[in-house]
């Protein structure tokens, strides 16, 4: 079942915020360990009520691929270092 008929079509939408939310919004992002614009869509689906839906597909993979390849520059540095 793909997430179209699971969950129905996605729309995007925009949005301006001032210099201040702004600022305020890269600090909370930061706290959790989110790009801005993950944090505002989660905020805005809890505020919603919306749990089921997922956050961001896309971000889960890159994540498993980002630590992957710091977890094997550790280990080539750890093999440089006994040497």
């Amino acid at each position: 079942m793909g997430s179209d008929e699971k969950y129905g079509k996605r729309r995007q939408i925009t949005f301006r915020i001032g210099p201040l939310a702004q600022e305020r919004l890269k600090q909370a992002a930061a706290l959790f360990n989110m790009k801005p614009c993950e944090y505002v869509k989660a905020i805005l689906y809890k505020d919603l009520a919306v749990f089921d839906e997922p956050l961001d597909q896309r971000r889960h993979a890159w994540r498993q691929k980002k630590q992957q390849s710091e977890d094997e520059e550790l280990g080539e540095l750890g093999r440089e270092q006994k040497f």
